[in-house]
């Protein structure tokens, strides 16, 4: 197990290495964005604590970036009270747990074990969950549509050109699986995230080398479309591709040939091509930062993916298919949910589309022990979004009741810590606590 630290000052850098070291896992340091990104480029860690606020690019930026190169790397945020808003911010997008400054070693330790266990789970989820990453879900006009478009496109033995568009989450990476698998497992599938290497690296990554190309290059080595041939090409998140190297791609999509860095040799080249983006490639033309030739040549079938809360009939259909999923994977049993949770999973706006979805079930299931989910099982920062209004069945005071609840287990009924977390003053916790009649099982006095 790899766990990064991400923090400006070095007091708690060191003190935070010293007692993760004590639990057996390497243990990397950075007291910038910029430098934590490269090791996380480099070491790719299982775990990472960042700092929200940080010299040059935010924690919350980090945050992101780690995210798209390692979607699997568990991110805890670590900031000072008053900036707890941000903390819920990142937790809405993607982040697993935050503390607050000036926190205990005693806790964040306790709580990185648990965070081990749940990443050593998670690892096995991802192994024996592979299979099930190709089934694109969903009943939506626009998804039934997107299905029957594919099917067809992926049935012609033609090679062609397709532009996937849509948020990050959104179900894109799934979409280009599914092509490759109904025109067959066999072919050559080969994925490369722009935004995940350093524009300096790119080149070599597509192209490959041949040996003594450049200083480092003791022996030659095949690039990722010389893999592709005959297969696949995915370029992930194509709006970061380095600006010099898209007149290179574009010159391989129009003659279908290519050549390796130094090398003389030019290589046929065919396959199909599926490109994804987040960005707005005609926003990014207009700002210089994209090649409009090269984008004509790859958006000959566009295909929009719509964010998940676009479509929220899709939303029951997906939580029954990652419960089925999880339910072998981790040899559980859960059979139903609640009305109150399908409730607020289709008024919540998930921000991080199918990818927050899949998340948030994967993390219900580690931690369940019976056959039902409920309202309680809801992490808190979806039951305290504002997207979740009034004119939906649920109750409202219901779900303030439980978040209060939950909090207060959490801090041994501690008001101060309580308040603090949920962003309110003690009187009106004070309130809250007696409209809702909470009681403390284990003392009938609070502790503050």
């Amino acid at each position: 197990m790899k766990l990064l630290i991400v923090d400006d000052e070095k007091s708690i850098r060191l003190s935070l290495k010293i007692n993760m070291k004590k639990l057996g896992i390497d243990v990397f340091t950075a007291e910038s964005g910029e430098e934590g990104l490269d090791i996380v480029r480099k070491k790719m860690p299982n775990i990472a604590i960042v700092d929200i606020k940080l010299p040059g690019i935010s924690g919350i930026d980090v945050l992101k970036e780690i995210k798209q190169i390692k979607p699997s790397c568990i991110v805890i945020m670590i900031t000072y009270l008053s900036d707890v808003k941000l903390a819920v911010k990142a937790m809405k997008m993607g982040a697993y747990d935050y503390f607050t400054k000036p926190f205990s070693l005693s806790e964040i330790s306790r709580s990185i074990e648990e965070t081990l266990e749940y990443a050593k789970t998670k690892i096995e989820i991802d192994k024996g969950s592979r299979d099930n990453q190709v089934k694109f879900i969903g009943q939506s006009p626009e998804i039934v549509k997107i299905k029957e478009n594919i099917k067809e496109i992926a049935s012609m033995k033609y090679n062609t050109c397709i532009l996937l568009e849509g948020e990050s989450g959104s179900g894109k990476e799934v979409i280009a699986k599914s092509i490759q698998s109904i025109k067959g497992d066999t072919i050559p599938f080969i994925s490369i995230n722009c935004a995940a290497i350093p524009k300096t690296l790119q080149e070599s990554e597509l192209f490959g080398y041949e040996k003594g190309a450049f200083s480092d290059a003791k022996n030659a080595k095949e690039g990722l479309i010389e893999r592709a041939n005959n297969g696949v090409l995915f370029l992930d998140e194509i709006g970061d591709m380095d600006i010099s190297l898209q007149a290179k791609m574009l010159r391989v999509l129009q003659e279908k040939k290519f050549r390796r860095i130094g090398g003389l040799e030019e290589m046929d080249f065919k396959a199909t091509i599926l490109s994804a983006t987040n960005k707005d490639l005609k926003e990014e033309i207009e700002a210089g930062n994209f090649r409009k030739d090269l984008y004509f040549r790859l958006n000959i079938i566009p295909i929009y993916i719509p964010p998940l809360r676009k479509r929220r009939e899709d939303i029951i259909p997906l939580v029954q298919h990652f419960i089925e999923n999880y339910n072998n994977v981790l040899n559980k049993n859960i059979e139903s949910i609640s009305k109150e949770v399908v409730d607020i999973f289709k008024s919540y706006l998930w921000p991080g589309n199918i990818r927050e979805l899949k998340n948030v079930i994967e993390r219900i299931m580690i931690f369940k022990k019976d056959n039902k989910i409920t309202l309680e099982d809801v992490p808190k920062e979806i039951l305290e979004d504002d997207s979740i209004e009034e004119n939906h069945h649920y109750n409202l005071e219901l779900v303030e009741e439980n978040a209060i609840k939950k909090a207060l287990d959490k801090n041994n009924w501690n008001i101060t810590r309580t308040s603090e977390e949920l962003g309110v003053s003690r009187i009106t916790l004070r309130r809250k606590i007696e409209k809702y009649n909470l009681k403390n099982i284990k003392s009938d006095n609070f502790c503050n």
